[in-house]
């Protein structure tokens, strides 16, 4: 691997990585406070890369606006399916994986039917390339490393710097306790869910751009970002980044040297060898 191919290979790696870290926050949020294994979140991955494609792409709103806009729309849904499916059930394991699984096949199903079977694509608002140490990279690329960016430190922020957030985190230590503090439980718990939503939202609106939109295209996503979580330990935030950074890494250097569908199977291995040695994740608490 020359050393050009090795730059442009991080650059994609760290692009790639923005975007796992946006999918992966939403689940280890769910998972961490509510105790939710969502998987309805790689259709709400392509709820959002839809929703950008008609707001932006046929309406014709502004880029950002359109992505905003579908983050909000999305994020409220999440509210819904939070109160409606999940809070019945108060978070039990097999009711919890048997509904996610129907929504997710639920909305796979009615996309087809919605949207149709052809792909489907929107212009990046930014376009061009830039040169960074003798490498090319489209500027759009660029940008969705700095929204990644910006939305972490804005969760961060949220979760450590907001009387939201240290509710957030009572909720996550001791629900008994939290709740004789005087915090609403059931409003935490719809407050994560819309986060979560939302950044996966993020996540597929971001991409649109980038790849083809189809209705199947939020189940690579959503194994990634299990792959994130489960490497950087369930639950933990920081570890989901790390784990994104990683993963994103190893998917786009082991693409050039082995190819895609061999870096694929050794990123699980790379998982694999991890959890033996630390069976709770690189950041997960012992």
């Amino acid at each position: 691997m020359t050393f050009n191919l090795f730059i442009q290979s991080v650059l994609i790696g760290m692009n790639l990585a923005a975007i796992y870290a946006l999918m992966a926050l939403g689940l280890t949020l769910m998972f961490g406070i509510l105790g939710i294994v969502n998987l309805t979140h790689g259709a709400i991955f392509m709820l959002g890369a839809y929703g950008l494609y008609y707001i932006y792409g046929v309406l014709g709103l502004n880029f950002f606006l359109a992505m905003m806009l579908t983050v909000v729309v999305l994020g409220i849904f999440g509210l819904f399916m939070e109160r409606i499916l999940y809070r019945p059930v108060d978070g039990h394991f097999a009711p919890v994986i048997a509904i996610t699984l129907a929504v997710m096949i639920l909305f796979e199903t009615g996309g087809n039917l919605i949207f149709g079977y052809e792909p489907k694509g929107v212009m990046a608002p930014v376009t061009g390339v830039s040169t960074i140490l003798g490498v090319s990279l489209s500027n759009y690329r660029l940008v969705t490393i700095l929204i990644g960016a910006i939305l972490v430190i804005a969760l961060y922020y949220l979760i450590h710097r907001t009387k939201v957030g240290i509710a957030m985190r009572a909720v996550e230590e001791d629900k008994v306790a939290a709740t004789l503090q005087g915090i609403n439980v059931n409003r935490i718990n719809a407050i994560v869910f819309c986060l979560g939503t939302g950044l996966a939202a993020a996540a597929g609106a971001v991409t649109a751009p980038i790849y083809s939109i189809l209705p199947t295209m939020g189940n690579l996503p959503l194994s990634k970002a299990f792959m994130v979580i489960i490497l950087g330990g369930m639950g933990s935030i920081p570890g989901a980044i790390v784990g994104a950074i990683v993963i994103g890494l190893a998917d786009s250097l082991l693409a050039v040297t082995v190819g895609i569908e061999l870096a694929y199977v050794f990123a699980w291995v790379l998982v694999i060898l991890v959890l033996i040695f630390r069976p709770r994740g690189l950041l997960g608490a012992y």
